[in-house]
């Protein structure tokens, strides 16, 4: 996968960003329990973050996200180029501006699922190696069964379908199509260490786009490419080069010094209107989608979790994510 993405909204959308405290909360409670119970540190850290401007394109989507935070109560601060480069030092001269904020932690999200999924089979889980081909609601009283490529079926009281980019799989199950396209997205990882030292903070260029990402357990992240109509293909490319290096070397000439340790890609699930579709199914009773997050994955997982727990245990969410609810999916 190598998908591991920054917890920072790419939405506009008030119903959505809405929702961005409440799974930053809990990223932040699962930094402090999860670790104690797995023994496995998914590298939490609140990482500053400067949405750098080059010209007047960038400066006023800055802006835009600066005024958003504050009118949310959080803080954010604008900095003139040279204050910018005066708090971090890989900045370019060709800096003109920058938002600065300290809300938004990162994760390494490989160390998350793995961590997640141990604790789930501490409590009792159990992983099963598969490919999924169909539903069978023909069971009886109101079980599902999820049909499996060998033949087999396994039986439940409730199916959570969370296919991400294959969501679309489930279309002749469901009886009607989840609207989610897969978005080709490619990354650069860059070493750290010995002469190499890590960025202080996150640098996003906000004109073009290009973003440096340091982690805290994980090499700096360079990214990163959207490519739509590339079906499932996950091969590296040499475009992902062609797009990003220019990109972040306007942040920081330091990236001509760097070495690229590695590259991936992988599939981001891209939902029709911008929003993840969460919820009961449209049409059915113990069906539920948890699917079309786009980039956003890492940032809304822990509440889209919650959700769905509650919805399945309560019938209700103890947060209002009506913004995000499957019902929006058309029969």
């Amino acid at each position: 996968m190598g998908s591991e993405m920054w917890l920072c909204d790419r939405s506009n959308d008030p119903g959505l960003l809405a929702l961005s405290s409440a799974s930053l909360e809990l990223h932040a409670e699962l930094a402090e329990e999860l670790p104690a119970v797995t023994g496995i540190d998914h590298g939490y850290d609140m990482v500053p973050y400067l949405r750098c401007t080059f010209a007047e394109s960038g400066y006023n989507e800055a802006r835009k996200f600066m005024d958003d935070r504050v009118a949310d109560g959080l803080e954010a601060e604008w900095l003139t180029g040279e204050e910018a480069r005066s708090v971090c030092d890989w900045l370019s001269d060709e800096v003109e501006g920058a938002c600065l904020t300290s809300i938004e932690p990162s994760v390494d999200s490989r160390l998350l699922t793995k961590s997640v999924l141990k604790a789930a089979e501490m409590g009792g889980a159990r992983l099963v190696d598969g490919e999924v081909v169909g539903m069978d609601s023909r069971l009886r009283g109101n079980d599902v069964g999820v049909v499996l490529a060998d033949g087999s079926t396994i039986e439940a009281d409730v199916v959570v379908l969370a296919m991400g980019p294959w969501s679309k799989n489930a279309s002749g199950w469901l009886g009607y199509e989840i609207p989610v396209e897969p978005q080709k997205g490619e990354l650069l990882y860059m070493y750290t260490g010995g002469d190499h030292p890590k960025p202080p903070m996150t640098m996003h260029n906000m004109d073009d786009g290009g973003v440096i990402f340091p982690r805290r357990l994980s090499p700096t992240i360079l990214g990163a490419t959207k490519e739509d109509g590339k079906g499932y293909d996950r091969e590296p490319s040499e475009y992902a080069w062609e797009f990003i290096i220019p990109r972040v070397q306007r942040l920081s000439q330091r990236i001509d010094r760097s070495v690229v340790s590695h590259q991936t890609a992988c599939l981001r699930p891209m939902p029709l209107d911008g929003k993840p579709y969460v919820g009961l199914a449209p049409g059915w009773e113990n069906v539920y989608i948890a699917s079309g997050h786009w980039s956003e994955g890492v940032h809304y997982g822990p509440l889209t979790g919650k959700s769905i727990a509650e919805l399945i245990t309560d019938g209700e969410t103890s947060t209002d994510i009506s913004a995000i609810d499957a019902g929006r999916v058309e029969l």
